[in-house]
């Protein structure tokens, strides 16, 4: 997905700078480049994990409060559960190439940040749903805006390295799911213990403290998530011409195409990106 939307990138491309200080193919002081990695992967990727991690805890935390009377309290019979857990990936299928033709236009720090939001505040609602069709339709919700967070990660990461590098990052992302499935299960009996507390049950209190959680990481990560090179406030500009120098050593010949009809039409006819 990352590498589909950075061949249709246009405004966020990176493109040589002609210089006779940076021209791309002048030599890099590796001393320089190693530097320049090390600050990357200290402003990109740890809030952004932190993030998924919370995102995974969201989407499975069905399964702690089902554990906690959630379909007892909700009258849930036959298939109900299952169905509630189907519902999810519908629009989580559909949106991801939308919101990525979103991001493409918006600053990172303000998209992610934004569905993140919209996430923990559905994660809320499940709490405090009275019937089977809120929670369906919360799950619905849920699916819409946490479509985006993976594949717009993914494309924001690979705006920072070359592709020898970016297959490590890409991996150390996705361990953050581990960790969510390690301790999650953990959090949720702690929680379970406030069973009463309000007149909610334990399954309740669960999906309010998780997506409260989200709510104010969300805002918070406004100010902590890497907007696109060109603009990230932790490069200086001697850094950002030697990002844009070796990302443009590495793209070679490659065309960077318009982003037009045509490839929003290939975008989404592209079965590969619905299978990944």
């Amino acid at each position: 997905m990352a590498e589909i939307e950075k061949d249709n990138a246009s405004h966020h491309s990176i493109a040589p700078v002609k210089t006779p200080d940076t021209d791309a193919t002048t030599a890099i002081d590796p001393a320089a480049e190693r530097r320049l990695l090390w600050k990357c992967d200290l402003h990109v990727l740890p809030i952004l994990m932190v993030l998924y991690l919370l995102a995974f805890c969201d989407r499975i935390n069905i399964g702690n409060a089902r554990i906690q009377g959630l379909e007892k309290d909700l009258h849930m019979k036959g298939n109900d559960y299952n169905i509630a857990l189907f519902i999810f990936f519908i629009p989580y299928i559909l949106c991801e190439v939308p919101s990525n033709l979103i991001l493409k236009n918006v600053a990172p720090s303000t998209w992610l940040s934004a569905i993140m939001l919209g996430w923990g505040i559905i994660t809320v609602c499940q709490g405090v749903t009275q019937s089977f069709g809120g929670l369906v339709a919360c799950r619905f919700l849920l699916g819409v805006f946490e479509a985006g967070f993976v594949p717009g990660s993914t494309y924001l990461i690979s705006m920072y390295y070359q592709r020898y590098e970016l297959q490590k990052r890409i991996s150390i992302f996705f361990s953050s799911s581990i960790l969510a499935g390690a301790f999650s299960g953990l959090l949720a009996y702690a929680i379970a213990n406030m069973a009463g507390l309000g007149g909610y049950n334990g399954w309740r209190w669960i999906f309010i403290i998780e997506g409260l959680a989200t709510v104010v990481v969300a805002v918070v990560s406004k100010f902590l998530i890497a907007d696109w090179p060109e603009t990230a406030k932790f490069l200086d500009e001697e850094e950002r011409a030697l990002l844009t120098r070796r990302l443009a050593m590495d793209a070679g010949e490659a065309n960077m195409n318009r982003l037009d009809k045509r490839a929003v039409k290939r975008a989404f006819s592209d079965v590969k990106i619905y299978l990944a």
